[in-house]
């Protein structure tokens, strides 16, 4: 929340009050300490003013201290590397220019609206690059503004470009927020009335895009733990430096792997904000505490398995894990699709095996079933079963049952499941010991079915 105030020579405000003001005091914080500007964090002074919101921290500032034209040149300092003019720049430092970097410079040039509309009638040859530099010079403003107001993985990913450094607008300017004020609004409000539509926007959502982690990445994140200033800003600064080091991963699980270790800085529930390039909104999920601590206890356990689905998706188990894990949800459903990937042509059966193992254990442990000496059971059974069809020459019958139990449990049919099983342990004469607790309560003890059906499997076989 943002607040007028009468404080000593301080005239605002800003609470954290809900995600939004807290990721506007975390790139707030930062521009004031890029600038050397002084400003005061509520927690740390004695005497509060009058107006403030009881529970939450905040920072005290003077609102003459947002100007665009600093605004500007921190943005053209936080996105250095984004910054086309600056490249251009550095390349100009050279006192002679190599074809490849001439080539660049009008390269360049063309890649930016704004600098084709400066320069495009001006071809770079090598040896007027004064005009390439005091151009830029004269224009620098327009330059920043322009880059970064339009920049897919800058401000134009977070807010409304039109409405960048703008104030007293109808609605907010981020993604998501924003409404088309020339369209009809009747239907945002309450029984169709527009007047019942309450949206509330402030030049301080303009620093937002400071405060989200890493804008290399095509989704970047918040996290939101308003306990004070201080924890906004350690918390976020340590989390995105986690992101930075942690190579070779899809953003999720860049973001699953550093939430694993993020025990120094995270020991609360905490609530994450995320933004996709991909998507015109933010998205938020709640981080548990109870679930983070089951989240690193999968540290160390081996998940790589991807497989393509189709051109649109690639089922990466790693992630669908982890995933499930900060939601609260169980593992049933990729147990069942990796038993589905087993008779897949050119499946390698083993490792498809003891992924699926893993994930039964997991499953278990996470649903606080007593059953672990069973499922032990379930294995041995399962094992020892393979081994005695294929002593009975009937070895072209472990994949048939192990397909009809998959298929039974994929259409929740726990009496079908029942069964199978039974028929089968009267096929090879051997007593399954787990399949009491199965037949006691299918649906609950369902990962004993999972437990049997992994390990029928061609004992002999190379793939075991």
């Amino acid at each position: 929340m943002k607040t007028k105030i009468d404080y000593f020579d301080y005239d605002t405000l800003l609470q954290p009050t809900d995600w939004r003001f807290a990721a506007a005091v975390v790139g707030l914080c930062k521009y004031f300490d890029y600038f050397g500007i002084d400003y005061k964090v509520l927690y740390d002074v004695e005497e509060k003013p009058d107006n403030y919101i009881h529970g939450f921290d905040g920072i005290i500032y003077k609102s003459e201290d947002i100007t665009e034209e600093k605004y500007l040149e921190f943005a053209e300092n936080y996105f250095e590397k984004y910054m086309t003019h600056k490249n251009i720049l550095n390349i100009l430092k050279s006192q002679e220019f190599s074809e490849e970097q001439i080539k660049l410079v009008n390269d360049l040039v063309k890649s930016k609206t704004v600098l084709k509309g400066l320069l495009g009638k001006t071809k770079f040859d090598g040896t007027n690059k004064d005009v390439f530099i005091s151009t830029i010079e004269e224009n620098r403003a327009e330059i920043i503004k322009s880059i970064f107001k339009n920049g897919n993985n800058l401000y134009k990913n977070y807010c409304n470009e039109r409405l960048i450094f703008t104030e007293d607008n109808s609605t907010c300017r981020l993604r998501g927020y924003n409404v088309d004020k020339d369209r009809k609004t009747s239907n945002l409000g309450f029984c169709f009335s527009k007047e019942s539509f309450e949206s509330n926007d402030i030049l301080e959502f303009d620093f937002i895009p400071f405060a989200f982690s890493n804008s290399d990445m095509r989704e970047t994140y918040f996290v939101n733990n308003n306990f004070s200033v201080k924890s906004l800003t350690q918390t976020n600064y340590a989390f995105s430096n986690q992101l930075s080091s942690t190579e070779n991963k899809d953003d999720k699980n860049k973001l699953m792997l550093v939430l694993q270790n993020s025990k120094d800085y995270i020991s609360y529930d905490v609530e994450i904000i995320s933004k996709s390039q991909d998507k015109a909104y933010y998205e938020t999920f709640f981080v548990r505490l109870e679930r983070l601590k089951k989240l690193r206890e999968l540290s160390g356990k081996s998940l790589n398995f991807v497989k393509k689905i189709n051109d649109d998706y690639w089922f990466n188990l790693e992630k669908e894990v982890y995933m499930r894990c900060l939601n609260n949800v169980f593992l049933d459903d990729v147990i069942l699709m990796m038993l589905k990937f087993y008779f897949d042509d050119n499946a390698v059966k083993g490792y498809i095996k003891s992924r699926t193992d893993m994930l039964i254990d997991i499953n278990v442990s996470w649903k606080g079933n007593e059953i672990m000496d069973e499922i032990k059971s379930a294995k041995s059974c399962g094992f020892l079963t393979s081994k005695k069809l294929i002593e009975m020459k009937s070895s072209n019958k472990i994949n048939s049952y192990k397909q009809k139990i998959i298929s039974a449990l994929c259409a929740h049919d726990y009496d079908r499941a029942k069964e199978i099983i039974l028929s089968l342990s009267a096929y090879v004469g051997m007593e399954f010991s787990f399949f009491y607790t199965f037949l006691e309560n299918a649906e609950e003890n369902k990962d004993l079915a999972f437990a049997f059906a992994s390990a029928l499997i061609e004992v002999s076989s190379k793939n075991n």
